[in-house]
């Protein structure tokens, strides 16, 4: 699974920055970027079924990888958000993997990059499971865009930040939670820019 994440970052970079360039940062920035699986079961309540509320397995959040790769079960239940604010359903299909953009990416890329919002909503009465595999950078790298990525005349959207302190930031102290649901990198990093009506 790592290997196959890092090909996907090394394809992702090409096609975004051009072939050169994205295999040029994907040595400098990513070759060593770590990941771990993580087996995740959804139990519905026992009247999901007659639930008039969508019932929501995990609420909305953006993973905080660079990128994760999903398998889901037949049952179903993924959800990503489009830029429009419209949830769509992303159908188990055998044989398929979801691949998302996750935070540290988007910090990375300045933005260019989105971390894809999504969700998991549970509609029978039968467990929902997932694999889902993360790859992070390195725990002490510094996350900051390059200023190429950032690009002539362009403002920075993150101020740089340590990953290991990110990953603390959306650590949950929760019993039975691994992650705070509802916090992005932006909250974390995110720039203030000034609006044209700002004084």
């Amino acid at each position: 699974m790592a290997e196959l994440s890092k090909r996907l970052v090394n394809i992702l970079l090409m096609i975004t920055l051009g072939e050169e360039t994205g295999k040029r940062f994907y040595q400098s920035e990513f070759s060593n970027c770590h990941g771990y699986l993580r087996l995740v079961n959804y139990t519905p309540p026992h009247d999901v079924e007659m639930q008039k509320e969508l019932v929501e397995g995990l609420g909305m959040h953006t993973d905080m990888s660079c990128i994760t790769i999903v398998y889901q079960d037949s049952v179903g239940g993924l959800q990503m958000r489009s830029k429009e604010g419209k949830w769509i359903d992303i159908n188990p299909c055998e044989d398929f993997l979801v691949v998302n953009i996750g935070d540290l990416m988007q910090a990375w890329s300045n933005g260019r990059l989105r971390s894809s919002e999504h969700r998991v909503v549970l509609r029978k009465l039968v467990n929902r499971v997932s694999l889902a595999f993360f790859l992070c950078f390195e725990d002490e790298k510094v996350i900051l865009a390059p200023e190429e990525i950032v690009g002539e005349g362009n403002c920075r959207s993150y101020k740089s930040f340590k990953c290991s302190d990110y990953l603390k930031f959306r650590q949950s102290n929760e019993v039975g939670k691994f992650e705070k649901i509802g916090y992005t990198v932006t909250d974390f990093a995110g720039l203030k820019l000034a609006q044209p009506d700002d004084p």
